[in-house]
């Protein structure tokens, strides 16, 4: 039987398949290929309003006094993207799904984090196979007009010990919107109105 899907991931899988269909005599496809077509193919279906919908329900079903963060995150790496770990610095994650284990090619994945400071990294590979781990974190407390955003590619071992928390937390009031490392790119933004929102997508950078 086939594993369902959590409700909190939108969007078909891109596969070969996919690529297959439009380009029916290509050969060989590549980790590579599948990502530039995922990379595309972000507002396919509607399914990044899907995922936004999904969250802001959540949010509106949601009755609290701290901030919180809408949050939709885009799988464009050619492959399966497997949560790693996160770190709750302020509040915690609302929506009873929590964290998916897994995001495929071509999916986004929705949260409402409360509180609302906080990291998550998923790991996925490279277009040379090695694995690789996408952080995206985000400042946004009640107590604090400001707001920042700071996401970044690394080894998934460099986020295995607890000293690397205050690290991220000293990177984040320099708003890294974008990195490119090890093969690989990630983009995050931070929308100006309330409801906040978070959008983060992770890529290979020979995509761009």
């Amino acid at each position: 039987m086939a594993a369902s899907v959590p409700v909190n991931v939108f969007g078909e899988p891109i596969t070969d398949a996919t690529v297959r269909k439009y380009f029916p005599d290509k050969k060989e496809i590549t980790r590579k290929d599948r990502a530039y077509f995922a990379y595309n193919l972000q507002e396919a279906d509607k399914k990044h309003d899907e995922a936004q919908e999904y969250v802001l329900q959540q949010f509106k079903e949601w009755y609290g006094q701290e901030a919180a963060t809408l949050i939709t995150i885009y799988n464009a790496t050619g492959d399966t993207l497997t949560y790693y770990t996160h770190h709750d610095f302020h509040g915690h994650i609302e929506t009873p799904h929590k964290y998916t284990q897994e995001i495929q090619n071509g999916q986004w994945a929705a949260f409402l984090h409360v509180g609302s400071y906080a990291a998550v990294v998923y790991s996925g590979r490279n277009s040379k196979g090695q694995e690789i781990g996408w952080l995206h974190s985000w400042y946004n407390k009640a107590s604090d007009n400001r707001k920042f955003v700071f996401t970044e590619v690394q080894w998934p071992e460099h986020y295995d010990s607890g000293e690397v928390w205050k690290s991220v937390e000293s990177e984040m009031k320099i708003n890294s919107y974008d990195n490119t490392a090890i093969g690989c790119y990630t983009i995050a933004s931070f929308s100006k109105e309330y409801p906040y929102k978070y959008e983060g997508t992770m890529t290979l950078d020979s995509v761009l």
